[in-house]
């Protein structure tokens, strides 16, 4: 009875369901994807239109996690664009690599770091997280990435998005 209240519940509405070893997991129904949210991060927001939640840990690291529809399904577009909006926003793209599936970049500004990775999803749409977080603790944040890379996927029954992707070394 417990699961199968969960279950529903996840269908109406974004929730985040803890897991054992302190990470949560976050699943959109609106954009059907699901993102795993490391320990020490906690729901700060989530948007007025159900694309997702924004998540802070104390030491100032932030990560949002998003849907969007993609114009015209031009994925590798989408990303290039949101590349150009980072850099307009003073961060240094010191890494990217863009597929038609999923796409993934990274850069620095002042005493931070960014990493940002995408999954093309069903019906036009992708999903996304962008992580910033303080320079002094990217051993420790790298470690947290390659995981939260393999979470971030389309719900089951999507045919047209990757279930996973390689993870790829933030800067």
């Amino acid at each position: 009875m417990k699961y199968t209240l969960l279950l529903i519940a996840s269908l109406f509405t974004a929730i985040p369901v803890w897991a054992s070893d302190g990470w949560t997991s976050y699943a959109n129904p609106r954009f059907g994807y699901s993102a795993e949210v490391p320990p020490g991060f906690t729901l700060t927001q989530e948007s007025d239109n159900g694309d997702g939640a924004t998540f802070e840990s104390k030491d100032g690291a932030r990560l949002l996690i998003f849907g969007a529809f993609v114009e015209d399904g031009a994925f590798a577009a989408d990303i290039r664009q949101r590349i150009v909006w980072d850099n307009q926003k003073g961060w240094q793209i010191t890494y990217e690599k863009v597929t038609p599936g999923w796409a993934s970049y990274s850069g620095a500004r002042g005493a931070g770091i960014l990493y940002s990775r995408a999954v093309a999803l069903c019906d036009g749409s992708a999903a996304y997280f962008q992580l910033t977080y303080p320079r002094k603790a990217l051993k420790a944040y790298n470690r947290l990435v390659g995981r939260m890379v393999k979470s971030l996927r389309p719900a089951t029954g999507c045919n047209q998005a990757p279930t996973s992707a390689p993870a790829a070394a933030p800067t």
